[in-house]
């Protein structure tokens, strides 16, 4: 009788038992035969569920873009402000509730090849993420309309949230600076704006 292989779980497997190789490693040094190694299969097989080296890495980072919303979903509760919540989604940027700093190196790494291989599949990857982060990011504000803590205007700034804090990222990165605190108190000025005042 032959095994039936759920190709979906089998490809998360992959992604979840690489996920340290290539935080360690870094996308340029990984490799299939070290993905391969690591996840406990041949490198054919590797080829079964993914088509290079990339499609591994955007696996990866899907699976870590559901844990960091896990983990926004953990530590918020009815008691949690949306200004609380959107420090807490973009932690990841800001390494204040748990430390980043790997992922973002992986990041950093996967924009320039981004940008310098101009291929179309990482692009649309990287739209992909972004969509992610801008409904979780929706979400919140939505929340935060519905219940009467943020004025509807809210509605209209997520896209730039998610652009200022890219534009700090990136502009810390190409300066050797450190825009982290700079990108708090951008959101703390528009959360005393947008809030409504009791």
């Amino acid at each position: 009788m032959a095994i039936i292989v759920d190709k979906e779980q089998k490809k998360k497997d992959i992604a979840v038992a690489c996920t340290d190789l290539l935080l360690d490693k870094g996308l340029k040094n990984l490799r299939i035969s070290d993905i391969a190694i690591t996840a406990g299969i041949g490198k054919g097989t590797v080829y079964d569920y993914f088509a290079n080296k990339e499609a591994v890495v955007f696996e990866i980072i899907r699976n870590l873009m559901i844990e960091h919303q896990h983990e926004l979903s953990e530590r918020s509760d009815k008691n949690t402000s949306c200004r609380q919540k959107v420090f807490y989604l973009f932690d990841f940027y800001l390494c204040e509730y748990k430390d980043y700093t790997k992922h973002l190196e992986v990041y950093k790494e996967y924009l320039d090849a981004t940008i310098a291989s101009k291929n179309p599949a990482m692009y649309a990857f990287n739209q992909e993420c972004i969509d992610f982060i801008q409904q979780i990011l929706s979400t919140i504000i939505d929340e935060g309309v519905n219940n009467g803590e943020l004025n509807p205007v809210a509605n209209d700034l997520v896209e730039a949230m998610i652009a200022t804090e890219r534009g700090f990222m990136l502009q810390g990165w190409t300066m050797n600076k450190c825009y982290k605190q700079n990108f708090k108190n951008y959101i703390n000025s528009l959360f005393d704006l947008i809030e409504t005042k009791p």
